[in-house]
Order: structure tokens, then C-alpha cells, then sequence
């Protein structure tokens, strides 16, 4: 029987406003970069006082030179001084094969797993974020990979390279 989530948008400090909570078996929040938004607090606090238990960064380091949202090399220090577990397994946007990207999403999918809910994943857009939340759904929520691409993409998965990844995840 798959997990059944209920999708609501939330209202985190994150980039282009892409945040959903995802309420069922666990909490979970699928969103873009944590960003600053002036006047106003960290990010980082806005997340311990959701009372968030744990970050998941799915970002490439390397994209720190990104322009339009880079990397945020606080977010580690930041997240661990207010309380909240932090970790990354990337899928960059490189040319990785199948096999490279399924050991990405099975590493992914197992640190969802072993959550202490509420959590929080992350990419800089939520595209790669709902690919990696997709990687999950199959690998212990029950979901096909077409059901959790649809799923996936009811949030903010558009890149075709990642939705052909999640198509053929196993």
C-alpha cells in the first residue's frame, strides 16, 4: 500500500517561493534554496522555529558560483547553531549515468528514511529536491516510478533529465 501524502504549499523563506509540505507517515517539506529575504530573520531560524528536525541539501557545493541562487556556504554552520541536523548528497547537473544517479537516490532515499521528522529537502530550485523525493516514494513508500514521477511533478520537478532518471530508477 503507498504512502499517501497530503501537498500543501508552505511559506518558508526559499528561493521563488517553491515550498510544499508534505503531510502523511512523516512530515516533510520539498522546497528551493533557503534564502535571507530583508528586513527579516535567517532562514535558517524560520526553519528551527518550524520545528524542522533535520535539512537534506540534494546541491552541488560546486554551485556556490551560481548567479541566480548560489550555494550557501553558511547553511551547514547555520543549521547546526539553530539546532536543526544537516546533511547533502548531491545530484548535480553533470552527465551522470543511470547507475550513478541510483546510488545517489538510494543513498537519498535511505537518509529520508531514518529521519526524525519534520525534514526538509532541498535543491536550489525544488526541481532536483521533488526528483530526489521521487527516489523515496519507490524505494519505501510504495510507489511506482511512474506514480512517483507524477508525483514529483505535482511538485516541482521539470528537468528532463531528471525526470528520465526517476522513470528509470531502481
Amino acid at each position: 500500500m503507498p504512502f499517501h501524502f497530503a501537498v500543501t504549499k508552505c511559506t518558508l523563506p526559499v528561493a521563488h517561493d517553491v515550498c510544499f509540505k508534505l503531510t502523511g507517515l512523516k512530515t516533510f517539506y520539498v522546497t528551493s534554496q533557503p534564502i535571507y529575504i530583508w528586513p527579516g530573520a535567517s532562514p535558517y531560524q524560520a526553519i528551527a522555529q518550524a520545528g524542522i528536525e533535520s535539512v537534506l541539501s540534494v546541491r552541488d557545493p560546486a554551485e556556490y558560483i551560481s548567479p541566480l541562487v548560489p550555494f550557501d556556504l553558511t547553511e551547514t554552520d547555520q543549521l547546526i547553531l539553530n539546532g536543526v541536523a544537516y546533511g547533502n548528497i548531491p545530484l548535480p547537473h553533470i552527465a551522470m549515468s543511470q547507475a550513478q544517479f541510483n546510488h545517489q537516490g538510494h543513498a537519498i532515499a535511505r537518509a529520508l528514511n531514518e529521519w526524525t521528522p519534520p525534514g526538509l529537502l532541498h535543491c536550489s530550485s525544488g526541481d532536483r529536491a521533488s526528483a530526489a523525493f521521487a527516489c523515496y516514494l519507490i524505494s519505501f513508500g510504495g510507489f511506482t516510478n511512474a506514480a512517483a514521477l507524477q508525483f514529483a511533478q505535482g511538485l516541482a520537478l521539470e528537468n528532463e533529465q531528471f525526470i528520465d532518471f526517476v522513470k528509470g530508477y531502481s
